[in-house]
């Protein structure tokens, strides 16, 4: 198992340390990597909203993350290698992958 202990970039160190989180790991969306693809694609896809903030460090792909805006519209937002994504706490959201259909990210 990768530990974000390991992780050699000092600003995703300090990103870490300065939000006090522990836990990181790394995801891999891919039809060959990731068991049951479609069906946990389609769920990622579902609207759903988290009690805490959800950071995600893209290390390979691409793919969409959307959030609904204060008038409840979708925007939809495009993440690719080196891009970090920050979703509030309960801001509404869901992810899918582009026309690839691989991303490569780091949860923080």
């Amino acid at each position: 198992p990768w530990d974000p202990k390991d992780a050699m970039d000092p600003k995703l160190n300090q990103l870490r340390d300065d939000r006090g989180y522990s836990y990181a790991d790394i995801i891999t969306v891919h039809p060959d990597h990731l068991p049951d693809f479609e069906n946990k694609l389609k769920a990622f896809f579902e609207e759903h909203i988290h009690d805490a903030e959800e950071i995600r460090y893209i290390l390979g792909g691409s793919g969409f993350f959307d959030v609904r805006d204060q008038e409840d519209k979708w925007v939809r937002v495009q993440i690719k290698k080196g891009d970090l994504m920050t979703l509030p706490e309960g801001i509404y959201h869901r992810f899918t992958c582009d026309d690839k259909h691989l991303i490569h990210a780091m949860r923080l």
